[in-house]
């Protein structure tokens, strides 16, 4: 199936739009279990949710929030991490209480104990009611690399050249980045809602592909035509080359 394509003319629209999706869900399902992404290209939702937030348009006091991955090594406290990124663009304006969070810890001894923690989790809250996620230059989901298989949940992930190379985009000096810890591709499918934001004319062949035949776990992106409730966001320019 073909997820809903949703197209505005620029980044600000476009983030204004993922905002009030969900906007609209926590003020229909104030408990609602979310799961968000984080990098430049939410960071335009995030603005717009802080300042919903602000001004009493949309309560957070609820919500349980679950981070979508993390690089190995890294953490709390380490510039350019995920979760370093997220409580800055969101978690911290919005004032979630560490009780809300749920999130990989990247410097844990035990990956593979993160992995299960996680999963227990979410499994316990009943899953996902909204996933938004980017896409890599490579379609990965999360940190789902090109072969990840469509069964799996929360997993170390071996990253793949070109992550590495983009991830330093968010570090202030060159930083080793080889594995990641992540949710899943079945967290992805299972969750009750799906977004995949992407903007610039960079991302157009990515999204061209994304929504091309056959679905493949060679592009992790294309699995996102298997979901059920899946919608894709975009500005003009990442929406260039579809039809």
């Amino acid at each position: 199936m073909i997820p809903k394509i949703s197209i505005y003319p620029d980044y600000a629209l476009m983030s204004s739009a993922a905002a009030e999706r969900v906007i609209d869900l926590m003020n229909h399902k104030p408990e609602s279990v979310i799961c968000f992404p984080s990098g430049s290209s939410p960071k335009g939702m995030f603005d717009a949710l802080v300042a919903a937030n602000q001004k009493g348009r949309v309560d957070f006091s609820k919500c349980i929030f679950v981070g979508l991955d993390e690089w190995i090594g890294l953490g709390a406290g380490n510039d350019g991490s995920c979760r370093d990124l997220l409580d800055r663009d969101f978690l911290k304006p919005v004032g979630l209480r560490p009780d809300q969070i749920v999130f990989f810890d990247g410097k844990a001894f035990d990956p593979q104990a993160e992995c299960d923690r996680i999963n227990k989790i979410v499994e316990s809250l009943g899953g996902l009611d909204l996933i938004i996620l980017g896409v890599g230059m490579n379609g990965h989901l999360a940190l789902n690399e090109p072969g990840t298989p469509w069964d799996t949940y929360a997993h170390i992930s071996e990253l793949d050249p070109v992550t590495v190379e983009v991830g330093q985009k968010y570090f202030k000096q060159p930083t080793s980045l080889t594995r990641g810890i992540t949710v899943g591709i079945r967290h992805i499918l299972e969750a009750r809602s799906a977004i995949l934001l992407a903007s610039g004319a960079a991302k157009a062949p990515v999204i061209q592909r994304a929504l091309a035949f056959p679905v493949s776990k060679d592009f992790p992106a294309t699995v996102l035509q298997n979901h059920l409730n899946a919608e894709f966001i975009l500005d003009a320019d990442a929406a260039e080359l579809i039809s």
